[in-house]
């Protein structure tokens, strides 16, 4: 049964209205995109899923729609499962404060919010545990919007900065549970904090949140300028290794952008430049957004897959060390596109159990994943009665697509 908070349609599907509404033919539109009629024809059929984002980017360009669209990416604020996690106040703590108008609530010491951010939040998000971060987040983001119009410099200096990552983690809660527009105006709020403060670095953790708060494929300007953001806080670097960290996680933005551009020797050369800095520093269970050489190695099976190399995409994929993935949530990324990678290569059971590891791992990053959800519909209408088409059932069932 198809789950009312969730949009049933296909990108295929969404690509065969925006089609007609432009009024061009099956032929116009893939000679635009450099496509045979044929390709386009299985795309708007569901017989091949449209699961690459630079070709989900080009025909959004084509057809002159968002790719938001045409991903048709969105959720109930309500969630489905308990485990999801509660949005709503999160929801009432972004659209009901600003910078310069807190909410009306006691803040606790910055002390305290510090420590909680440290202890409580980090070991959430390194489970990938949504149901907590949703009970902790919106206390903390209220309570520092609070602190951030403090008489005393220091004391808003340091909320300032607390808050520009607490609205980095909210971005990626917001965006990995559907919440896309929501996820914007936290990443967008990251940034008004930043711009607050003197320090390129902070600038530079806000950008990232802004370029990974919608679908990549969406192409915004964050995405777009990421190697310049890198480039202007690389001499501020020093021997910080949030510094370091930051300007890895901007470097591996770059590369995607590329990617997803189709330059994929340029995306080669900025994810090697990621993979340097990222010797240097290690892996860190506390690493800024989990920048070290294992989640480096996971940036590299996604970008081997964009560039449509599924053999590359598995070698890198299975050279991570995955007991020095810090983050759940970073681990089922790498799952996702290891089954991506297998079913480029037509190998259906491989792909469906990398899947169910995934989902295992977080559940909810699977679920609302619209690239998940179009390689799980494609498979289930190609693969219904034969291997992994039990398991493939299940996890349709539990993301809303059947």
């Amino acid at each position: 049964m198809q789950d009312a908070s969730t949009d049933p349609r296909r990108i295929g599907d969404n690509v065969r209205r925006a089609r007609r509404y432009r009024g061009k033919s099956i032929s116009e539109l893939a000679g635009l995109i450099g496509r045979s009629k044929g390709w386009l024809s299985k795309i708007e059929n569901g017989l091949l899923p449209l699961d690459k984002r630079g070709d989900i980017a080009a025909i959004a360009d084509a057809l002159e729609v968002s790719a938001v669209d045409l991903i048709g990416e969105s959720a109930s604020a309500i969630p489905r499962v308990r485990r999801y996690g509660d949005i709503m106040r999160l929801r009432e703590v972004l659209l009901d404060s600003t910078l310069t108008s807190p909410p009306d609530v006691a803040a606790r010491s910055l002390a305290d919010i510090a420590a909680g951010f440290d202890r409580e939040i980090l070991a959430a998000r390194q489970a990938s545990d949504h149901a907590t971060l949703c009970r902790l987040l919106p206390d903390v983001v209220a309570e520092l919007h609070v602190h951030a119009v403090a008489e005393d410099e220091r004391d808003r200096t340091t909320a300032l900065r607390l808050l520009v990552d607490a609205c980095a983690a909210t971005t990626f809660l917001l965006r990995h549970n559907g919440q896309i527009d929501l996820a914007w105006i936290a990443a967008d709020r990251a940034a008004q904090a930043a711009a607050l403060l003197d320090d390129p670095i902070t600038t530079g953790a806000a950008i990232f949140a802004q370029a990974h708060a919608r679908p990549s494929a969406a192409r915004v300007r964050a995405l777009r300028t990421a190697g310049t953001a890198a480039d202007a806080i690389e001499p501020y670097l020093g021997d910080d290794r949030r510094a370091h960290e930051v300007y890895g996680m901007l470097r591996l933005s770059a590369a995607l952008a590329h990617a997803i551009e189709g330059n994929h020797d340029a995306a080669r050369d900025q994810a090697d430049e990621a993979s340097a800095v990222a010797d240097r520093v290690g892996d860190h269970p506390d690493a800024w957004q989990w920048f070290g050489p294992s989640n480096v190695g996971t940036w590299r099976c996604l970008l081997a897959v964009e560039a449509g190399e599924p053999r590359e995409a598995l070698r890198y994929g299975s050279a991570v060390d995955r007991s020095a993935l810090a983050s759940r949530g970073r681990e089922s990324s790498l799952h996702v596109e290891m089954a991506r990678a297998h079913a480029m290569l037509g190998d259906t059971a491989a792909s469906v159990a990398a899947l169910r590891t995934a989902e295992r791992l977080a559940a909810p990053r699977v679920h609302h994943n619209p690239l998940v959800r179009e390689l799980v519909t494609s498979q289930l209408e190609r693969a219904r009665r034969e291997a992994g088409g039990r398991e493939l059932r299940g996890l349709a069932y539990r993301m809303g697509v059947m």
